[in-house]
């Protein structure tokens, strides 16, 4: 899947989008990328989730609206118009009655999705089951919780009950960078001690358990157990038949510093081979990029963009930031809402000196500074005298 386009699809009108290697939504709440990156899940994993559905006691009785309740979630059945939505994927029509009908279809996952929901994921510290949740519940937080439930039970833990950190899954720089900036050393451990096992965190000796952890760290675990079944130790580049990698919000509670971390992570998955899409209300996500295309443009050495992610000179970091550097491609597209409707744009120039505001204030998310340091300098200048 290279391009996607569509029209009226829930509040989006139009969008016409090409992926790169790494790919980022921007755009305000309730502009409908939540809703795309639901569709790109169902266009590469339509048999695996219409698999699991069944597997689980679902059933829509072959109805498009049953469906799309099922798998968008309650009161998203209208979000599909019969007449008026259109999907093409690389020129191909993306016609979702055949779809779901289609015999001899795919039934292994190609795309992993981390929802922004995944701090519902974990009930008292444990991972909820597929049928935990509400039949108009979302899908994609559904399976994801599936996903960490078994992940814990059968392959994630090691024989000493340690998730994080553990030797061999996430290269050393990686875990170092999380441990410090997002646990302050504290390990991530299942404890079974009690009458129910539970995940906590052993911050030397002490058990902390879910709920006094801060919410940067509610949000973050699962979003790590998500991704550290993406990168297997050994020799395996990627986990399986996995290609692509959403990750919605990652942000979510983290601290500057701990976004730095991640965007090492974004950087890992991009050169273990995944294409990577990030829907973020964070600057410091596309930052980064301008930065990249920048130093890649101007072909500065690999060691400015070292520079910028605090590596030291080693095999890793060189390997890392040469693969990002001279192989790798970025997209940012921009939700904008204009009352009830909404249009995708390209804004991948990142360009501060564009006249188009949407590209140079970064679908909005560097207005406000703009404005502020306008403020600061006619008040500096007395102008308002």
């Amino acid at each position: 899947m290279e391009r996607i386009k569509l029209t009226s699809l829930g509040q989006i009108h139009e969008a016409d989008i090409s992926f790169g290697d790494l790919t980022v939504f921007v755009g305000e709440q309730a502009s409908g990328k939540s809703i795309l990156l639901q569709l790109m899940k169902l266009i590469l994993d339509a048999g695996d989730i219409t698999q699991t559905l069944k597997k689980h006691g679902f059933d829509w009785h072959e109805k498009i609206e049953h469906f799309l309740s099922l798998y968008f979630g309650e009161g998203m059945e209208c979000i599909w118009d019969p007449v008026a939505t259109k999907i093409t994927v690389d020129n191909d029509t993306f016609e979702l009655d055949k779809v779901l009908t289609k015999k001899g279809r795919k039934k292994t996952e190609s795309l992993c999705m981390i929802p922004a929901q995944r701090v519902m994921t974990l009930k008292d510290g444990w991972p909820r089951a597929f049928t935990d949740y509400a039949i108009g519940d979302p899908y994609v937080i559904k399976q994801f919780s599936e996903q960490l439930r078994r992940l814990v039970e059968m392959k994630l833990v090691t024989s000493e009950d340690t998730i994080f950190p553990q030797v061999g899954r996430l290269n050393k720089v990686v875990r170092d960078a999380i441990g410090e900036s997002i646990f302050g050393g504290a390990k991530v451990k299942l404890d079974r001690s009690g009458l129910r096992k539970r995940i906590v965190l052993d911050m030397a000796g002490s058990q902390l358990p879910f709920m006094v952890w801060s919410t940067g760290q509610r949000e973050f675990v699962p979003l790590l157990m998500g991704l550290s079944q993406l990168m297997p130790s050994g020799g395996a580049a990627k986990k399986n038949n996995l290609n692509w990698v959403i990750i919605e919000e990652p942000e979510m509670g983290l601290h500057p510093q701990a976004i730095s971390a991640l965007l090492l992570i974004f950087l890992e998955l991009l050169r273990r081979g995944y294409k990577v899409i990030v829907s973020t209300h964070s600057s410091q996500i596309l930052e980064l990029i301008w930065a990249i295309r920048f130093i890649a443009k101007s072909n500065s050495a690999p060691t400015r963009l070292r520079q910028l992610l605090d590596l030291n000179a080693n095999v890793y970091s060189k390997d890392l930031t040469e693969t990002i550097l001279s192989e790798k491609t970025f997209k940012t597209y921009y939700f904008s809402r204009q009352e009830s409707v909404v249009n995708v744009k390209d804004i991948s120039t990142l360009d501060a000196e564009d006249p188009d505001e949407a590209v140079s204030d970064w679908g909005g998310l560097t207005l406000f500074s703009t404005k502020s340091a306008d403020v600061v300098t006619e008040a500096v200048s007395g102008s308002d005298l």
